[in-house]
């Protein structure tokens, strides 16, 4: 089956706004994968592509890009955000993965950003050896759990994330804790990279991300007016100096990169 997340415009709004933008070398390992197999340029279709993260991160590099979402919402914010940054060659539309709205053998990249494990994985691939063109590549890739460079502050997101959310997470959130070891992409001219990406953020803004995840929509579900994510800001606070307006702490956290990419012959 497929999976709907993400969807309403309060959880598309925190998506958007939330979510870690992809580093330079994720483009960089696609292009060169294309590049070196004798691959196009021409179009790229990003799959699940939620308010855009993916599809502006490579989008100068294809003569026409087209992001495709199963969410009106999440799509909304993606055509919001183009029009500020004043990006012509993308558009976007609302569809699913395993019904791609696009002309057979007509694609040179296929991508999922952070959206693979949520689809029928059979009914997905074929859709893309149809679009494909001979030589069409699909790339794969995400990120894993946050992690915080602060040995007083990890046990406590961890705690979160493992122990407070226990029995939240969606069953298939497992391909997201082995980086996508387990899952097998169609064809057998393939490439896997993995690296961290750094980056420092405001104490609120990493608390906009926890709150952004889906298995915390299910715990607000399960627990109305919780509390946690607040508790959460206020240990984190603590440890990093109660004395600094929240607002003004920064902390340096990494996401574990995963890039699997693969091409049709």
């Amino acid at each position: 089956m497929a999976y709907r997340l993400y969807e309403d415009e309060s959880h598309a709004s925190l998506y958007s706004k939330f979510r870690p933008t992809y580093p330079p070398k994720v483009r960089q390992v696609i292009s060169e994968f294309i590049k070196k197999n004798g691959g196009g340029f021409q179009k790229m279709v990003d799959v699940a592509c939620g308010s855009g993260q993916g599809t502006f991160h490579m989008a100068d590099l294809f003569k026409q890009v087209c992001g495709i979402d199963i969410s009106q919402e999440q799509v909304h914010q993606a055509l919001e955000k183009s029009k500020q940054l004043n990006i012509k060659n993308v558009e976007f539309c609302v569809g699913t993965a395993e019904k791609l709205p696009f002309a057979d053998e007509s694609v040179d990249l296929v991508t999922c950003a952070e959206a693979l494990h949520w689809f029928h994985e059979t009914t997905f691939y074929s859709e893309v050896d149809r679009i494909l063109k001979h030589g069409g590549c699909l790339a794969a890739y995400g990120y894993g759990h946050v992690e915080a460079k602060h040995e007083n502050v990890q046990p406590l997101i961890r705690h979160f994330l493992k122990d407070t959310l226990k029995g939240c997470w969606a069953d298939r959130i497992k391909h997201i804790d082995n980086c996508y070891a387990e899952l097998n992409l169609p064809y057998e001219k393939l490439e896997r990279y993995d690296f961290y990406s750094e980056e420092q953020r405001r104490l609120p803004d990493l608390i906009g991300y926890m709150r952004s995840s889906a298995a915390y929509r299910r715990y607000s579900e399960l627990h109305p007016g919780n509390i946690v994510l607040d508790e959460l800001e206020q240990q984190l606070h603590k440890e990093l100096g109660s004395d600094i307006p929240k607002e003004k702490i920064m902390i340096h956290i990494q996401f574990p990169m995963f890039v699997l990419i693969c091409q049709k012959e």
